[in-house]
């Protein structure tokens, strides 16, 4: 029953706090901005938002294929398949929980792919999300370039910020519970013997970064799939005529600040829009800012919805395939 309680919570305090700022977000547009962003909705030029997705899908495809490079040190024969539904599942998942996709995208791969062990193949994607990180400190870094003002800097730097509120006393907690279940590990042998198991893959998964045999291909994924990212922002912002002369340094803003949101809440739910559209307007004066930021989260979370759905209902028919 605890264990349900625990789950639950887990879904349902990420997605609260996500409908709060939606809720927040809308409730605090004066009349005028709340009618132009239902008009935005209605008047949007659905072909830039289409040529997004198909970004969006190339990126996806990219990163599936990219993931081969660190499976096969394995001694694995991945099915290109079977990494791009497990992807996409992933993405599917993480617009409950942030971040839970990782394990699950894990978890459906090895079910597939039986010569595959869940810790090796969970600490590839252990690596990834470290070059993501590298990635997104180095666009960060671009973004800071390219602002020609100390106002900027400041205003790009507090979009990303989190004050912590965290009380000092929350700290010996998570101590204290980290040793008891330290103690408990090394006295109960079973367990011992599995997390040991289940780090030493993990380990063996991180490894294969090193014993690539294909470096420069996975570097080329690597920047194309970030390219796709930027790229999807620039052509959403051809959809409305307020933001179709989106410069460069706009565009890596707005970026910069939405990955930040999508990691804090599940899918960027109620962040996305309110950091997007506040940098764009405080930034560079954007004029219906707060309907790009809602019309760009709104088509990349559907687009994962419908994709991520797919993905679960064909993967378990290739599975039976490759078996």
């Amino acid at each position: 029953m605890k264990k349900v309680v625990i789950s639950a919570l887990k879904i349902i305090i990420p997605l609260g706090l996500g409908l709060y700022l939606t809720w927040f977000f809308i409730h605090n547009l004066s009349d005028a901005k709340l009618e132009n962003l239902k008009q935005a909705f209605f008047n949007a030029d659905y072909t830039y938002m289409f040529l997004g997705m198909l970004i969006m899908l190339s990126s996806h495809v990219s990163r599936a294929y990219r993931w081969k490079y660190m499976l096969e040190p394995l001694g694995t024969k991945p099915n290109f398949w079977i990494m791009y539904h497990s992807i996409m599942i992933g993405y599917l998942i993480n617009l409950t929980i942030p971040r839970s996709g990782e394990l699950a995208r894990a978890g459906y791969y090895t079910k597939y792919e039986k010569d595959a062990a869940v810790g090796k193949v969970f600490g590839t994607i252990i690596v990834e999300r470290v070059i993501d990180m590298i990635m997104l400190g180095i666009v960060f870094g671009i973004t800071l370039y390219l602002q020609k003002d100390v106002d900027a800097f400041n205003a790009i730097t507090e979009a990303g910020e989190t004050k912590s509120t965290f009380p000092i006393w929350g700290y010996f907690i998570i101590i204290g519970i980290i040793t008891i279940v330290t103690i408990v590990v090394f006295k109960v042998k079973k367990i011992k013997e599995k997390v040991f198991s289940l780090i030493k893959g993990v380990l063996e998964g991180v490894k294969t970064i090193f014993k690539l045999k294909q470096r420069v291909a996975y570097i080329l994924h690597t920047l194309f799939i970030w390219l796709c990212y930027l790229g999807i922002i620039w052509v959403y912002s051809y959809a409305l005529p307020e933001t179709s002369n989106l410069s460069i340094n706009a565009v890596f803003a707005a970026f910069f600040v939405g990955a930040v949101a999508i990691s804090a809440t599940p899918g960027g739910i109620g962040l996305y829009p309110f950091m997007v559209a506040a940098v764009l307007t405080e930034l560079y004066a954007i004029e219906n800012a707060g309907s790009f930021s809602m019309l760009a989260w709104a088509t990349l979370t559907v687009f994962t919805i419908v994709f991520g759905l797919i993905s679960l209902f064909i993967l378990p028919f290739i599975g039976k395939k490759q078996e």
